[in-house]
Order: structure tokens, then C-alpha cells, then sequence
């Protein structure tokens, strides 16, 4: 497919045909740059707003993860989120959840370790109930492994990592590419973190196990690193001439976007020829490392100049051209005032301060001599604050964990304490004094009717109890027994009620929490409409204008707000602890809910008279609850 005009003729034959070539664009995303961009370069000319959730969703994501190698990190998040968008229209927990994981990776490269943690978090709970999906598991675990290797917490990000090594390996032919990808992250985070920890056998041995799996699957992200990595690899064993192969693969593989690993590849190759005497091939390949970078602009790139100079001069000094040396040690260090790496600065000020004495300098040896002294003093400083500000982070993650765990239990709690404090006794003891009028009048049919409804409402009362999250259809079908069995056996058919649902949208497709209208219902039946012993109620749903949230109204003609407050207040007081626990407990949850959804603030619950909004023309309350809509 090639124009937008084939679309109009087979609508059905060619989405078809453009989700084949997703599914291109997916393999050539794991195994061909090349030919991925061509795929995307296609399937973007045809898109649409009237193509399909599902092809949309995939092009998103695919076009996602090929930014993201590219470490184009902004257009990353933004194809992210239309694809999240896209997933949770389709109502795809398990894609949801994957794309969840994949802006906690884009936020793991950007050094975003709160957003990082929140996107996990929410992969978590999407997950928290699906043991049975291995792969996005396993993913899980890398991510949290990747998380707390850069906070230097060892421990855990070696127990994530092997958990994520053996959950992936476990998948057999079940796996997917990039199930292998994943896994090649794995196995590389675990040499880094060994390399990290000073365990340089397990180092190597990680480094060595990733590159079989990249060549055996084809995968082409992060494949100049896998070789760079083992390249090193080699050299620390020894072995040069596996390692020249490995850094050529690299020069081969290498993007115009992987400057950086292309760099690093003809510095050591280069590193590789000066240890093997090869001077001018050597003094070639840092002239063509250097070359990588023409406008260095980020500090690494300036670290990266920094030691390619000093190899440089190493080189030249080894050659006894000490002037020129000394002018390319300069060089690295000038380049290494605006880089990163401070240890690696102190080391340029020591070898001038070296070649200052050689030549009989010695005020200027001592004046490089003390400029080592003070960057090595300033590098740890640099540490200590970055360990000082890595545990606070840490520190900071596993609070939010914490608080997020204690609130979803508070949440969970107070539902089960809603259930027994919002069963109200003069409702139940009024169905039922009712159903036995009906057995003793003789009225057998309808008291055996209304037993079973009664039944079946209680049965549903108590399967709500193990419930957090329920769809406003079933909400709404909840509300229309409970007002149904007060219509018939509290008020003698004198009630009237209705229920209006949002326009627009499908309530079976709407997450709100469980059993939290009825306490609002029941408050307008006890205090608006009891006493009158007939009345209307509405009850009407509304979505807000963000579609984040339902407005619930429920409004009476009974006897109004500040009537029945004061009747309230004459109640035993037993009662009136009983209706003020129930509405604190609601208040409370909602207070709860919102506050996990980052609402801090806002005004979740608003009681009108009617009689102070009309000027006496009517009586009766409004209740205005805001509801979050939920996840599943």
C-alpha cells in the first residue's frame, strides 16, 4: 500500500494489508533499522483518524521504540501516550500494561526516576492480577532492575535482574523478539552492575552471554553496544583479536545516530594498534574518533574529546614528541573542564604535571600537580553528593511505594467497613416486616417475589464487598434493586425514581469504585423522603469535560436539606452515629481515591437545598459527588 487512495476502495482488504505491515515494522524494529524506517515511512503516509484503534495503537508503539533507540526521547513519550490512549480505548490490559513499562524505559534514559517509578507502578497494578502473563513480568523485573542499578542499589537490582533472567529464559518458544531484546538487556544490566560491584569474572562472563543471543535473533537495538561491550570484554582477557572483530562490528553496525558507540569503537581500536606499536594506524583512528563529534554540545560529548585526546598525547609521548603531547594533553583538558568525568580530569592534570618535570618545568609540574589534587578532592565530593542524592531518591521511591500500598489498603478497608455501616438496620427491618405482612395477609406470591429480590439483593451487597472497582452499569443495576425494594416494601409504590446515564458513552465501559452512590441514595430516602412516606428521586450520571471523572446527581423533592438535618438531630443518638460513620467512611474514600489520582484540593461533595436554590419555589436536596473513573 503506497497512497491513501487504496484505502476508499477495499476498506476491509486494506486494513488488513496495513496491519501485515505493522507487524513488519515490528520485526524490522528489532532486527533492521533500515528497513524499519521505510515501514514506518509507509504506514505513516496512510494513517488516519478513521483508521482502526488497533493498527493505530501498534504503529504508536512500534514508532515508540525505534525513537527511543534513536534517543529521540520527546517524540518517544509523545507516540507513547497515543498509544496508551489508543490501547485503553480497546480496553487491552496487557498492551496497556507493556506500554506502561515502556515510558518507565524512556523515563529510565531520561534520568526521570519519579516519572519512571509512577509508570511502573501502574504497570504493577495492571499486572498485579494477570500471574499468568510471564513476558510482561519479566519485563517488570528488567525495568526495576535498570531502576535501582542507576541508584546504585545493588542488592535489589541483582535480585530484579536475575528474577527477570530467569522469568525470560523460562519462556522457551514462547518468546518474541523482543522478549530476546529484553533479555539481552538483561544479561548486559547484569555485567555493568558486576563491573559496578568489582566482580570482573561475572563482568565478562554477562558481557560474553548477551552476544550469542543478538547474533542468533538478529537484533539490531543496541547491537553496536552488545559488541562494544564484548569487545572490552576481550581485552581485559586478553584476547585482541577477538576484540579488534567485535569493535569493527561496531564501525559496521553503528547508526549515524550511535555517534557515541562508533567513537568509542575507533578509540580502542586505536587503543589496540598503539599497545601493538602500529603508531600512525593508532594516531588515525583517534583523529577519525575525534571526528564523531563536530559540534560537541552534552558534557559526555566533551568527556569523550577529553580521552581521545589523552590517547592521543599518550601516543605522541610514547613517540618522545613531548611538545605535541603536551599541547593535545591540554586539549583534554580543556575539553574535560566542560565534560563529566572528573576522575578521568585529575589523571590529565597528572600526566602534564609528569611532563612539566621531564622537561625541567617545575613550577608549571607543580602547578598541574596541585590542579590533580584539587579535581581528585572536588571528584569526591562529586560522588559523595551523588550517593548522598541517590539514596535520598531511593529513599524518596520507596516512600511513594509505601504510601501508594497503604492507601490502596486504607481504600480496601474502608470499603469493608462502608459494607457493615451502610446496611442500614431500619431498611432491613422494614423489608422484612413488610415481607412478613404480605405472608400474613395472605399475599403469598408477592412476599416470595419480593423474598427473592430481598435475596438477591443482600447476595449482592456481600459479593460487593470483595469488589474495589465495579463498571457503572453494574453500579446502577446495585441502585435499581436497593430503590426497587423501597419503592415496593417501604413506601407502598409511592415512590418514583430514574436513573440517567452519561450520553455517549457505554457505562459497561466505565471503572468507578465499588458501592459508593448508594450511601448518597439511601441519605435523600432516610432524610428527604421518609418523612413524607412518598416523593421522586433522580439519580443522573454526567461525564466532565476532561473524561476523567462522572458527576453524580442525586436529587429528591422530599423535605430538604436543612429540614431534614434538623430531624436528624432528633434521632436516637445511636442512629445518628450510625448515618454520620457511613457518610465519614464515603467521604473518606472519596477523599482517598482522589488524592491517588494526584486531585488534591478539589471539592469531591456538594449538598444543596433546593428550597435556597429556587427561593422557596421547590423543596427538596441536590447532591453533587465527583467519582473518579477508574482502571480496572
Amino acid at each position: 500500500m503506497s497512497s491513501t487512495n487504496t484505502l476508499s476502495a477495499s476498506p476491509r482488504v486494506e486494513w488488513a494489508s496495513l496491519r501485515a505491515q505493522c507487524n513488519e515494522l515490528e520485526r524490522w524494529a528489532f532486527t533492521d533499522f533500515s528497513q524499519a524506517r521505510r515501514a514506518m515511512e509507509a504506514i505513516e503516509a496512510v494513517l488516519a483518524p478513521d483508521t482502526p484503534l488497533d493498527i493505530q495503537a501498534a504503529y504508536f508503539s512500534q514508532r515508540a521504540f525505534l525513537e527511543n533507540q534513536w534517543r529521540r526521547f520527546e517524540p518517544a513519550l509523545r507516540y507513547l501516550e497515543q498509544a496508551l490512549a489508543a490501547w485503553e480505548r480497546l480496553n487491552d490490559d496487557e498492551q496497556v500494561a507493556e506500554t506502561h513499562l515502556d515510558i518507565a524505559a524512556v523515563h529510565i534514559n531520561r534520568r526521570e526516576w519519579q516519572a519512571a517509578e509512577q509508570s511502573l507502578e501502574r504497570a504493577r497494578q495492571r499486572l498485579s492480577k494477570r500471574p499468568e502473563c510471564a513476558r510482561l513480568h519479566g519485563q517488570l523485573a528488567c525495568r526495576e532492575g535498570f531502576l535501582h542499578l542507576h541508584l546504585s542499589n545493588h542488592r535489589k537490582a541483582l535480585e530484579k535482574l536475575q528474577e527477570a533472567e530467569r522469568v525470560l529464559m523460562a519462556l522457551g518458544e514462547a518468546a518474541t523478539l523482543k522478549d530476546f531484546y529484553i533479555l539481552t538487556l538483561v544479561i548486559s544490566g547484569l555485567g555493568d552492575l558486576y563491573e559496578r560491584m568489582d566482580e570482573r569474572e561475572n563482568s565478562l562472563d554477562a558481557y560474553l552471554r548477551a552476544l550469542p543471543l543478538v547474533e542468533e535473533h538478529r537484533l539490531r537495538p543496541r547491537l553496536p553496544w552488545h559488541y562494544l561491550n564484548a569487545g572490552r570484554a576481550a581485552v581485559a582477557q586478553n584476547d585482541t583479536d577477538y576484540a579488534r572483530e567485535c569493535f569493527e562490528h561496531v564501525l559496521e553496525f553503528a547508526d549515524e545516530e550511535e555517534v557515541e558507540a562508533k567513537a568509542h569503537a575507533l578509540a580502542n581500536l586505536g587503543i589496540l594498534d598503539l599497545l601493538q606499536g602500529e603508531s600512525q594506524r593508532a594516531a588515525a583512528l583517534f583523529d577519525e574518533a575525534a571526528a564523531q563529534f563536530p559540534n560537541p554540545s552534552a558534557p559526555s560529548d566533551f568527556t569523550n574529546l577529553s580521552k581521545i585526546q589523552a590517547w592521543r598525547a599518550e601516543l605522541l609521548w610514547q613517540l618522545n614528541e613531548t611538545q605535541q603531547a603536551e599541547t593535545h594533553f591540554e586539549q583534554a583538558y580543556a575539553f574535560g573542564k566542560r565534560g563529566h568525568d572528573l576522575n578521568h580530569l585529575a589523571h590529565v592534570c597528572q600526566a602534564l604535571a609528569q611532563l612539566c618535570a621531564a622537561r625541567g618545568d617545575y613550577q608549571q609540574a607543580y602547578h598541574w600537580q596541585q590542579q590533580s589534587t584539587e579535581t581528585i578532592e572536588q571528584h569526591y565530593l562529586q560522588v559523595r553528593d551523588r550517593e548522598r542524592q541517590e539514596i535520598e531518591t531511593r529513599h524518596n521511591l520507596e516512600r511513594i511505594r509505601q504510601e501508594a500500598q497503604m492507601a490502596k489498603l486504607r481504600v480496601a478497608s474502608l470499603q469493608q467497613r462502608a459494607l457493615r455501616a451502610q446496611m442500614n438496620p431500619h431498611f432491613l427491618f422494614n423489608a422484612l416486616n413488610a415481607i412478613q405482612g404480605l405472608i400474613t395477609s395472605g399475599r403469598n406470591d408477592e412476599a416470595e417475589t419480593y423474598l427473592a429480590r430481598f435475596a438477591k439483593f443482600m447476595r449482592h451487597t456481600l459479593e460487593y464487598s470483595d469488589l474495589e472497582v465495579v463498571t457503572l452499569e453494574q453500579e446502577i443495576e446495585f441502585l435499581e434493586r436497593y430503590l426497587e425494594l423501597n419503592r415496593r416494601l417501604r413506601f407502598r409504590d409511592r415512590l418514583n425514581y430514574r436513573i440517567v446515564q452519561p450520553t455517549s458513552v457505554d457505562s459497561a465501559e466505565l471503572f468507578i469504585p465499588a458501592m459508593i452512590v448508594q450511601p448518597f441514595v439511601e441519605n435523600a430516602i432516610e432524610h428527604g423522603l421518609r418523612p413524607r412516606l412518598e416523593g421522586n428521586l433522580t439519580v443522573e450520571f454526567r461525564l466532565t469535560d476532561d473524561e476523567n471523572s462522572l458527576l453524580c446527581l442525586v436529587e429528591d423533592d422530599g423535605v430538604g436539606f436543612n429540614k431534614g438535618r434538623e430531624k436528624q438531630k432528633a434521632q436516637p443518638p445511636s442512629y445518628q452515629r450510625h448515618r454520620s460513620r457511613g457518610m465519614d467512611i464515603t467521604r473518606e474514600r472519596l477523599h482517598l481515591l482522589h488524592q491517588l489520582r494526584k486531585n488534591p484540593g478539589m471539592q469531591f461533595i456538594k449538598i444543596s437545598d433546593l428550597s435556597d436554590k429556587t427561593n422557596g419555589e421547590r423543596t427538596g436536596t441536590l447532591v453533587e459527588v465527583l467519582l473518579p473513573i477508574l482502571e480496572l
